[in-house]
């Protein structure tokens, strides 16, 4: 026995070595075609090192100085004990930053956020955000692949989330309070994602910067510490529970699990991560959380939000920065990069008050669809879809007076890779009286990829080419007032197509995966059925060779003695 566990010894040590050797051997890939960026940043010791938050205002401050019509820097709010919380806006987009205006024009540019720091004791996402930041401002855009990402929307960098709790070191911010706990939750509040009004102020604070970006905003990233996964929605188990893993996909699931990959596909080390072979996993099928911030933006504003938790040991030594920052820089272009960069824009507009629009795209893999609802007359609402590339077919339902029969208009599009095809669905024509309803009102496509003239459809199928766009008086103007915080003309009245039917999630997202999580339950149930008879018969072999033991002769065992 002695000689049999000496063996299982070594070869322990020879697997763990051979891990580490092919670790090294590829932590060196790169990706997304931005490998003629190898090192912009000095390698100082100063700069591998966790800034201050003194030192991120004066960071930010200065990239808007250095880089004024590409670089927006504001507040959205203050943390408990007064500290700034700054978010860093970059884009390329003609006319949403205006040198010298205190404010962003943000209607129908797809956006993206990157949070940083939400648990104070994690601030290796943050750091690595100063680096991008600094790529994304400075010269470093002029690289073709940064430079595709920056001219399809706005990149916001929102460094620390809590600030108190980064200086304390402390995962609550200065309250003691989990503020990935802080949000309202549709599952334990049955679909009511009301703010109550005693949240932490910077739980506050993003909510209402999220609701101000409204449809503009495609996805957020929260960057976390403590394991090397990528997690996506749905976070809480349906049935409410703390411990128990349960499968909750979202009705996005396949989507989630694409763009998860994006980023798992570029970063070796996610790919042979033990714990987590495919790199990524739905939220509740790991550990149940209820009131976080990824479940809420995703319910209650329509983003599509993951998390990235991106080393299992939680604030790193300094010495390991550059290595870090060199793991998840590709991948971190690579989410801006399937965010913003491809996909499908759809522009629409309600033609009287009180109208709810619902826009789909079906395509192969996936399916998406968005709800608008109580729009204003004359608006105009753009929604982009972050879909993988293939042919979609792509409509917009107008619900009026009889929602039993809506108005349909539709029209089909390619995305191709690293390319947004953009379109306007029209509401159909009104019928002559007595007459059938024009079946399909459109059709404006355009490759966002190019720059040429759109092609322009009207509903009986004629075409012509304009090289301007037409104006779209009823558009919402959204704006960013950087003096005094998110501002807009009116109050934001959408809701997303989740929580059009909220009331009913819980159950419509259990009863449409029921199969799929029932045989979750199944094989778990089975692991711990095989797990308790494993140790049953380890510990039967364990009682059945002492009574060996104890049978033999002991007499003649002490005469030997």
């Amino acid at each position: 026995m002695g000689v049999s566990r000496s063996r299982a010894r070594v070869a322990a040590s020879v697997a763990v070595v051979a891990f580490i050797a092919a670790s090294a051997s590829v932590s060196g890939a790169s990706a997304l075609n931005v490998t003629s960026l190898e090192e912009t940043l000095s390698h100082s010791p100063e700069r591998w090192t966790y800034w201050s938050n003194t030192q991120l205002t004066e960071f930010v401050q200065g990239m808007e100085r250095g880089s004024p019509d590409r670089c927006k820097a504001y507040t959205i709010g203050e943390s408990a004990m007064g500290q700034s919380l700054w978010v860093l806006s970059v884009t390329k987009v003609p006319g949403v930053i205006k040198p010298g205006r205190p404010e962003m024009s943000l209607e129908g540019v797809p956006a993206f956020l990157y949070v940083g720091n939400m648990h104070g004791d994690e601030p290796l996402g943050r750091q690595l955000m100063f680096y991008l930041a600094e790529e994304l401002c400075a010269g470093a855009a002029e690289e073709p692949a940064v430079d595709r990402i920056l001219s399809s929307g706005v990149v916001h960098l929102l460094f620390s989330l809590n600030p108190d709790g980064f200086d304390l070191k402390t995962r609550g911010n200065a309250n003691g309070v989990d503020l990935n706990r802080n949000f309202p939750d549709a599952i334990k509040r049955k679909g009511n994602l009301t703010l109550l009004g005693t949240e932490e102020p910077e739980s506050e604070a993003i909510a209402r910067y999220a609701a101000q970006l409204g449809t503009t905003l495609v996805g957020a990233t929260l960057l976390h510490e403590g394991a090397l996964v990528v997690n996506y929605p749905m976070d809480g188990a349906v049935s409410g529970s703390k411990v128990r893993r349960e499968a909750n996909p979202s009705v996005d699931d396949a989507l989630f699990r694409y763009l998860a990959q994006r980023y798992i596909d570029v970063q070796p080390e996610l790919q042979r991560n033990p714990e987590f072979p495919t790199g990524k996993v739905q939220g509740s099928m790991w550990y149940p959380v209820y009131g976080g911030l990824q479940d809420y933006l995703y319910l209650e504003i329509g983003a599509y939000c993951t998390t990235v938790e991106m080393n299992d040991q939680k604030w790193p030594d300094e010495v390991d920065l550059p290595r870090f920052w060199k793991q998840h820089r590709a991948s971190m272009y690579a989410f801006l990069d399937a965010y913003l960069s491809q996909g499908i824009t759809v522009r629409f507009r309600a033609n009287e008050p009180g109208a709810s629009v619902v826009v789909k795209a079906a395509g192969a893999s996936l399916q998406v669809a968005r709800a608008f609802l109580d729009l204003e007359a004359g608006e105009e609402v753009s929604v982009h879809f972050p879909v993988p590339t293939g042919a979609y077919k792509v409509a917009a339902e107008w619900h009026g007076d009889d929602p039993q029969h809506p108005e349909l208009a539709a029209a089909e599009v390619e995305v191709r890779p690293d390319a947004r095809a953009s379109l306007t669905l029209a509401r159909p024509l009104p019928a002559a009286r007595g007459g059938p309803m024009r079946a399909a009102g459109f059709v404006e496509l355009s490759d966002a990829s190019s720059s040429g003239p759109s092609l322009v459809g009207t509903a009986n199928g004629e075409r012509r080419e304009e090289g301007v766009p037409p104006s779209r008086p009823g558009e919402r103007n959204y704006r960013l007032n950087v003096q005094g915080g998110m501002t807009s003309d009116r109050q934001q009245p959408l809701r997303d197509a989740v929580l059009q039917n909220l009331k009913n999630r819980v159950e419509s997202t259990h009863n449409a995966s029921w199969k799929r999580s029932h045989r979750a339950q199944e094989i778990l149930h089975a692991s711990y059925f095989s797990s308790g008879l494993m140790v049953f018969l380890f510990v039967a072999i364990v009682v059945l060779a002492a009574c060996r033991v104890d049978k033999t002769p002991r007499t003649r065992a002490r005469g030997l003695v």
